[in-house]
């Protein structure tokens, strides 16, 4: 058993102390606090209650189960998190250690309960980190979120359009439990130790519902309500609509996962900041699934809808999202080169484009043929065309029109760093080492981090007998996968 850093007491299989009740600061990665940093925290109006999302009168087995939940979305090293993402882990890392910690705490509900501290509930905060925003600041000085959009009266009566959803919980409407939501002391009894499982270690935290839970509490309630008397036919059609809404999007992990964190905030009173349109872009998804299953393609509202959806993924860097709802943002607006120019972005944005399947490049190209015969094509549209029909002249065994589409496409964009390692990679397979080395390079001009050009860039150099030079390609390479990989490993690796 661990003894506590701070008392040398025992900890429980939580990591906490039982005597003082400390969570151990190794868990911290070794993060010191005292009076002038908990001081300054208080001075610059951070509350970390809000920040964890836990009320000032939780014990510290409740926050540490919190801020492990809130940790596990970072990664486990974060030396390498952009600036916003490594300030908001910063500011949870610090919250974490204050409050489970009974001193650090005891300090910090101390200084903010005195008179005149800045931490008020009149203060606008921000939305990511709860920090307390100037007047005049149009972004968090912490987290660089953006301020929020204060409500004001609009000049001209406001355009007709869908309103905005109506919170709802779709777990209580199927006859479920969201006991994975609950808190610790709610969804599980009190902790016990593993030898009164018979060493099978502590309860786990409740997972949420299966598919298959979710399915037969939909099929449950659907049934209810075709058997209840009283119902209008069309008061009937919308209790199954909506039921069937909920079943799809808790089946759905991604989809749960987004309903989740919107239903925490709305049993929190929390109903701006975009939440309600969220729940609706799910809702519109969920509709749009049941009109593919009928054949019908969505209405032109739905695809503007999911259009903006779409793009709005583009934009938080998540194409994987992105690509479902432009694809039937496509579907229902064949005319929309904006449409199509953003489903383009996200198809190729989703993994390397010498690695997209053969299906995947032919609607890409599909969408790219749309853009021309909408004259909407710039000379990157077109080298991207020449790009995907490069790529499908390659998988079908076609080596002179694959080079040939490539090179029209690296002719049209030099910048297209893909173009030129699909031809160093088919001359890689010719054994036409100087156009392997010609390609790589090329592709390392655009960007020193290919990784990819640079491994066929050491096997051509291993091939042609140039240790020296292959050696200090692999050096590259290591130094790109860190400190634990060596040029050596890679040399293995490539089968020298």
């Amino acid at each position: 058993m661990h003894a506590c850093p701070a008392c040398a007491a025992p900890l429980d299989d939580d990591g906490i102390c039982t005597t003082c009740g400390a969570l151990t600061r190794g868990f911290f990665r070794g993060l010191e606090l005292g009076t002038p940093q908990i001081a300054q925290a208080v001075a610059n109006g951070l509350d970390f209650y809000l920040l964890l999302g836990v009320v000032p009168a939780a014990d510290t087995r409740t926050i540490a189960r919190r801020y492990r939940q809130l940790r596990v979305l970072f990664p486990d090293d974060p030396a390498h998190l952009a600036p916003e993402p490594a300030r908001r882990f910063e500011l949870l890392e610090l919250a974490g250690r204050t409050l489970t910690d009974p001193q650090l705490r005891a300090m910090y509900d101390a200084m903010r309960a005195r008179p005149g501290a800045a931490v008020r509930p009149a203060v606008l905060r921000c939305a990511g980190c709860a920090a307390p925003l100037p007047p005049d600041s149009r972004r968090c000085a912490f987290c660089g979120t953006a301020r929020p959009v204060m409500p004001q009266a609009p000049a001209t009566p406001p355009e007709s359009g869908p309103p905005a959803a109506e919170p709802v919980d779709y777990y209580a409407l199927i006859g479920l439990n969201a006991e994975h939501l609950l808190p610790p002391s709610v969804s599980a009894p009190p902790m016990r130790s593993a030898h009164d499982f018979g060493g099978a270690g502590p309860i786990v935290p409740a997972s949420p519902p299966a598919p298959g839970v979710v399915d037969a509490a939909c099929l449950a309630r659907q049934k209810a309500i075709l058997l209840t008397p009283g119902y209008t036919a069309d008061e009937r059609d919308a209790r199954m609509h909506e039921i069937e809404v909920a079943r799809r999007i808790l089946r759905d992990e991604q989809q749960r996962a987004r309903y989740d964190m919107l239903l925490l905030g709305f049993r929190q009173g929390m109903y701006g900041g975009g939440r309600l349109d969220a729940l609706r872009s799910l809702q519109e998804l969920a509709c749009a699934d049941m009109a593919d299953e009928r054949g019908e393609t969505a209405s032109r509202e739905q695809g503007l809808a999911l259009l903006r959806q779409g793009c709005g993924y583009l934009d938080a860097r998540l194409p994987r999202e992105a690509v479902e709802p432009l694809r039937r943002a496509v579907a229902a607006l064949p005319e929309s080169a904006d449409a199509h120019a953003a489903y383009v972005r996200a198809l190729l944005a989703t993994d390397d484009p010498l690695a997209l399947g053969a299906h995947v490049l032919r609607v890409t190209l599909h969408s790219l043929e749309a853009l021309e015969q909408l004259g909407a094509a710039t000379p990157q549209h077109a080298a991207l065309a020449a790009l995907c029909s490069g790529l499908l002249a390659r998988d079908q065994g076609d080596v002179a029109a694959a080079q040939a589409a490539l090179r029209r496409a690296a002719a049209l964009d030099g910048r297209l760093a893909p173009a030129w390692r699909g031809l160093a990679a088919l001359a890689l397979g010719q054994g036409d080492l100087a156009e392997v080395i010609e390609g790589c390079r090329c592709a390392l001009a655009i960007d020193p981090a290919d990784e990819r050009a640079l491994l066929m860039l050491c096997a051509a150099y291993l091939r042609a007998g140039q240790r020296t030079e292959a050696r200090g390609v692999a050096a590259q390479i290591a130094g790109l996968r860190g400190a634990d990989a060596s040029a050596d490993a890679v040399l293995r690796e490539l089968g020298a």
